[in-house]
């Protein structure tokens, strides 16, 4: 990802509270995907175009502002989780989509990954990722009831996966497919040590 080598076209003061935190938002992204999470704040406010004392009235602190970055994140795997379960195609091929989309996005941008330890402490954090996980699970359940999940899979495999596919694009450039491939297989009913019926 990279930061936009000029200020923005739209001057700040013209823009809306929620617009204002969209732009930070989103140099905030870009800025700590290029120098990490010890990007200075005085760093993000010039990639959006703002002063430093506008950052901090919509964040107080770097931590509130990685927070919500995680949030918005979470928000997103919620969103696709219910969008799955309302879908037409199917819990299991929902599920599928789902794990691909998340990864490949983690894959091409993985500042979130370390954000999610940095603040997961952070009760923002706390309340997206119960809210993400109830979600998940409802979508698991589903998935379950259609003969196509390991009995005993529940989000915190996700979880893993996910930590599986960052390791081992870290590893490897382009090792996370071949990661979630052998990841969904575990997951499948039939799998072994699944605790299905053969």
């Amino acid at each position: 990802m990279s930061i936009p080598s000029q200020a923005p076209e739209t001057c700040w003061s013209a823009l809306g509270a929620d617009e204002k935190r969209a732009r930070l938002m989103q140099a905030a992204g870009e800025v700590f995907a290029r120098d990490g999470l010890d990007a200075p704040m005085p760093a993000i406010a010039a990639a959006a175009g703002a002063g430093v004392g506008s950052v901090y009235r919509q964040f107080p602190s770097k931590n509130d502002l990685l927070a919500a970055l995680v949030v918005e994140r979470l928000h997103e795997a919620e969103d696709g989780a219910e969008a799955a379960l309302a879908g037409c195609q199917g819990p299991f091929s929902a599920l599928m989509g789902l794990l691909w989309t998340l990864a490949e996005r983690q894959a091409a941008d993985d500042v979130l990954g370390e954000a999610m330890a940095t603040v997961s402490e952070h009760p923002a954090v706390q309340r997206a990722l119960a809210s993400t996980i109830w979600s998940l699970e409802r979508l698991l359940a589903a998935v379950r009831a259609e003969g196509r999940l390991r009995a005993d899979a529940t989000s915190l495999d996700l979880r893993l996966l996910f930590a599986a596919t960052r390791a081992a694009e870290a590893l490897e450039p382009g090792a996370w497919r071949r990661m979630l491939e052998l990841g969904i297989d575990a997951l499948e009913a039939g799998a072994p040590g699944s605790g299905s019926a053969g």
